[in-house]
């Protein structure tokens, strides 16, 4: 990428960025901001796939908004281990210590969280691409999803909330 695609991309990640950080990724829609340098709203302004500029961009929104392994992550992946009709069965303490179907469950929380932040992108703009990560994985995306899941889990434990 030119000096020139890596600015727009830092600008369009800087701008997801702070909605994340407000917590207000579902209204991102609403935030003003220069649409001519927004790679969400054009894409096709990056030389790479779609798909690899809005998940990168939903990737480094997730960071902050969920920054650290903590007490409260673990609480939304027992959450969301409920929705699915399973016991919450993950602690921070299974997590830290690397225990296999607890780090299964954080990994499963991390794509699910990529997903809904894929969905919020592809309402973002009239310009904006619907993208999801089965369609990436079809597209032989699967190794570059797989390694925003492990770069968002390894910064999450970077950052984790020791008991």
């Amino acid at each position: 990428m030119t000096e020139e695609h890596e600015s727009l991309l830092n600008y369009t990640i800087a701008h997801f960025q702070e909605i994340a950080r407000q917590n207000r990724f579902s209204e991102n829609s609403l935030f003003e901001h220069d649409s001519s340098r927004c790679v969400i709203c054009n894409p096709d302004l990056l030389p790479q796939p779609a798909q690899a500029t809005y998940l990168k961009v939903a990737a480094e929104s997730i960071k902050v908004r969920r920054p650290a392994l903590d007490q409260g992550l673990v609480e939304e992946i027992n959450r969301d281990l409920e929705l699915m009709r399973l016991a919450p069965t993950v602690t921070l303490q299974a997590l830290l210590s690397g225990d296999r179907h607890a780090c299964e469950c954080w990994a499963r929380w991390v794509r699910d969280a990529l997903e809904t932040a894929l969905g919020l992108l592809s309402v973002h703009s009239c310009t904006s691409r619907e993208l999801d990560l089965d369609e990436a994985d079809t597209e032989g995306m699967q190794n570059y999803v797989e390694g925003h899941i492990r770069r968002i889990m390894r910064f999450q434990l970077e950052n984790a909330d020791f008991p």
